[in-house]
């Protein structure tokens, strides 16, 4: 019986009338390929093993410069070394005969379809630790939340307001959000706004300023302070006070003290700071029954039988009940 040739991926076996025989003539060769391919997933492992130790050797001799950093450099030595076993594994056995590409591809895409928020997070956290915009006991505003660093972890970011509340930032919504780190610079700015009453003294007033901006011990002298002008209002002239000091600090205090110091100097100098006073009236004004009888009856003598009597009232501006409009508020 003709036996049939066979390649190199195919077993030297040829089936005969007495069951399965060996091809000798094509053993030798199938041996030596099948070798040849252990020979090269084996070099390919060799090769991955020799990229992962590089690759610790390398992120080892990286410089950080606190713990946080140390943390996120760790977790990504981790994933890279598990990602270089992946690919080395997967491309070895696909050398030998087991193609297990596909299987790996299909399993990485349905995780990162399925865990796609929590991957966007601890990437944004691995990101957050790596450039360090900020540290733990840093005066921080993210969003609209202003409070200072608690914690900081690979999926979310703490923040301990000054009410005493904890507000929890994912760190996909840190990163894609401005930062306002305040503890960065040893020194900040203080604004205070002051409107002054058309015809006041403004240059008295600047004396002022300039006399208790001066006398003032938690002021930096450099930089100087400023006064400056900011806009028109309708009750008077808007300045803006600017001045420095050291941070951290009580800055709310500082400037309650400051606008202490300024109402009590401007009273003592007769200076005016304008003011606004508004009267409120009802604002429903829908005609009920109640309202059109009024103004039906509006003026005549609700005692005469046919209420066709005018009434007759006391004048209500007669002494001792005259109304002081400036109190009506």
């Amino acid at each position: 019986m003709a036996t049939t040739p066979i390649t190199s991926t195919q077993a030297p076996l040829d089936a005969g009338t007495d069951g399965s025989t060996i091809d000798f003539a094509n053993l030798g060769p199938y041996i030596l390929t099948k070798f040849i391919e252990v020979l090269e997933a084996a070099l390919i492992i060799i090769v991955g093993l020799f990229l992962i130790r590089y690759a610790k050797r390398y992120l080892r001799k990286l410089t950080v410069e606190h713990e946080q950093q140390k943390t996120a450099l760790n977790l990504f030595e981790k994933l890279l070394t598990g990602f270089l076993i992946v690919i080395s594994i997967t491309l070895a056995l696909r050398t030998v005969g087991i193609d297990m590409t596909l299987l790996v591809s299909v399993t990485i895409l349905g995780l990162s379809y399925g865990l796609q928020d929590i991957i966007k997070n601890y990437v944004a956290g691995i990101l957050i630790m790596f450039k360090s915009p900020f540290r733990i006991g840093d005066t921080i505003k993210i969003k609209d939340h202003t409070g200072k660093v608690d914690k900081i972890d690979f999926q979310s970011t703490t923040l301990r307001t000054f009410d005493q509340r904890d507000v929890t930032i994912y760190n996909s919504d840190v990163m894609t959000q401005s930062i306002v780190n305040f503890s960065r610079s040893n020194i900040r700015r203080l604004d205070i706004d002051v409107t002054l009453g058309y015809g006041s003294d403004h240059g008295r007033a600047f004396k002022i300023f300039e006399k208790i901006l001066s006398s003032n011990t938690n002021l930096l002298q450099k930089p100087s302070h400023k006064v400056v002008f900011k806009k028109f209002d309708d009750n008077g002239t808007t300045f803006s006070i600017r001045a420095w000091v050291n941070f951290p600090c009580n800055i709310l205090a500082i400037k309650s003290d400051l606008a202490l110091q300024i109402s009590q100097a401007f009273d003592e100098a007769n200076i005016f700071i304008p003011y606004e006073k508004s009267i409120q009236a009802e604002s429903d004004y829908t005609m009920t029954e109640k309202r059109q009888a009024r103004s039906n009856n509006f003026g005549l003598d609700e005692t005469s039988p046919d209420n066709s009597v005018p009434a007759t009232s006391p004048n209500p501006f007669t002494a001792g009940e005259m109304i002081d409009f400036d109190e009506v508020e």
